[in-house]
């Protein structure tokens, strides 16, 4: 994930309009697990990757949810450990939003963290990268990210890895709406609130103004040269502009991403 550029708008879609250009139903409150992965399989068929992720079993989708969507390469491969690697930077997003806007020095703390913890493929960075972009203009609730992470990691991980991302939050401005959002992570997790303010209070930069943390997971590959920092930039009005009912989905796809590529 890049930690010092601005973000650049990305094309947004809902899955409605998403399925009827890929020629599958997806309307309604709720998508059955064959629609999500129908909807998913049918988009990596056609060479592109939908962000947030819709294929976890926690993971409610209706018609109306808005999505992005990255290109894939060909042969290119999300890594094992992307779904978790997905619900730390939504947590991490979750806390920089909760002033309702991230800050730099947030973002290079959450970068920080994810690389510590994760060797990623270039398709795991892309893809988290355009999630950063996305939970900027649509943050995730830190409480329904808390309840997934409980159903993904045992609760003791749970409470380790919100600690760990409450750097997020002390690297940039502590404001009331940031302690609000990790009270409610630390009262689902159930963390001692006393222990959040102590952790605020206690926290030692390194010289580079990066808060320094322990590793959670042991990294399973090395990560591809010049992955960390890459970004796919997207024109959030193409779509709008670009999509016709009598265009296929690659013509209409390959428009949107002309920019990016």
């Amino acid at each position: 994930m890049s930690s010092d550029r601005t973000v650049k708008p990305r094309a947004l879609l809902s899955i409605a309009q998403l399925g009827n250009l890929l020629g599958i139903r997806a309307e309604g409150e709720s998508l059955a697990v064959p629609s999500k992965l129908g909807l998913y399989e049918a988009a990596k068929g056609a060479g592109y990757l939908i962000v947030p992720h819709i294929l976890p079993e926690y993971v409610d989708v209706s018609g109306d949810d808005v999505v992005t969507i990255v290109k894939m390469n060909p042969r290119e491969e999300l890594s094992q450990f992307y779904p978790l690697a997905h619900l730390m930077v939504e947590l991490g997003m979750s806390v920089a939003m909760g002033n309702g806007m991230f800050e730099p020095s947030e973002i290079r703390q959450l970068s920080y963290i994810m690389e510590r913890n994760f060797d990623f493929t270039d398709m795991d960075v892309r893809a988290l990268a355009a999630l950063k972009d996305f939970s900027s203009l649509y943050p995730p609730d830190i409480e329904t990210i808390a309840e997934r992470l409980l159903q993904t990691m045992p609760p003791d991980k749970c409470r380790q890895l919100a600690r760990v991302m409450t750097t997020v939050g002390a690297a940039g401005s502590i404001g009331s709406g940031k302690i609000i959002a990790l009270r409610k992570l630390f009262a689902i997790l159930d963390l001692d609130e006393r222990r959040l303010y102590q952790l605020l209070m206690s926290f030692r930069y390194s010289d580079s103004g990066i808060i320094e943390v322990e590793s959670l997971f042991e990294p399973q590959r090395k990560s591809p040269e010049g992955a960390v920092g890459y970004m796919l930039d997207i024109d959030l009005e193409v779509v709008a502009h670009k999509k016709k009912e009598t265009e296929s989905l690659g013509m209409i796809l390959s428009e949107i991403f002309a920019k990016g590529a």
